[in-house]
């Protein structure tokens, strides 16, 4: 299921841009499965008329395809990789078939900050999800304190500034989903750096 959505906003984002997606593969999460679909993939690229493959997925299957990529002759020297913000994970950062690779995330000095906080308070480090606990928490009490009754109607909530929280600027659309402003990370030899900073809100008109 997420392979679909993930797979429908790529495409809706590629043709929005000019672009075509060549070829698109979907595995089970067993290793057989993503040695043939990565191989399949590996194949198509060979053929000269990709540069960029996409890989929204987490730690514990992104460097395996990476590597099977690797094994069947497609390197960072001939395509750019483009992940998601499971990207942001040592496993990944560190693989070396991934090298120049981009993936968008959220400013890390906010979260870097709430997590000092939170190790001060507790004692240890938080998951990387508590801060969007922490957000929500922190959003309706905010809410509740200058709105009172009218705090959680559909024009506070979709108020087209948005809110700000650890990990940066996001707000919530009529249909039911968010947005977020992100960077654009690149991976540099094991190490991260920005592309594209994060912007601070969305007077930018997004």
């Amino acid at each position: 299921a997420y392979g679909t959505l993930v797979e429908a906003a790529l495409q809706r984002a590629v043709a929005a841009n000019g672009g075509r997606v060549v070829a698109s593969e979907k595995y089970n999460l067993d290793r057989n499965s993503m040695q043939s679909k990565a191989t399949a993939i590996a194949n198509v690229v060979k053929q000269g008329t990709v540069n960029a493959v996409f890989i929204p997925d987490g730690g514990d299957a992104t460097p395996f395809l990476a590597q099977v990529l690797a094994a069947n002759g497609v390197s960072p020297a001939q395509i750019k990789f483009l992940g998601s913000g499971q990207w942001d994970d040592p496993r990944i950062i560190g693989e070396s078939n991934l090298n120049g690779g981009w993936f968008p995330g959220p400013d890390l000095t906010g979260f870097q900050a709430f997590s000092q906080r939170y190790k001060a308070a507790y004692g240890s480090a938080p998951v990387r999800n508590a801060s969007l606990a922490y957000d929500a928490v922190s959003l309706a009490a905010g809410l509740s304190g200058r709105f009172g009754a009218q705090a959680f109607t559909e024009k506070v909530l979709t108020n087209s500034a948005g809110f700000v929280g650890v990990d940066g600027a996001f707000r919530f659309l009529a249909n039911g989903t968010n947005q977020r402003t992100l960077a654009v990370y690149q991976i540099e030899r094991g190490q991260l750096g920005i592309v594209s900073p994060a912007p601070k809100n969305f007077s930018a008109g997004f």
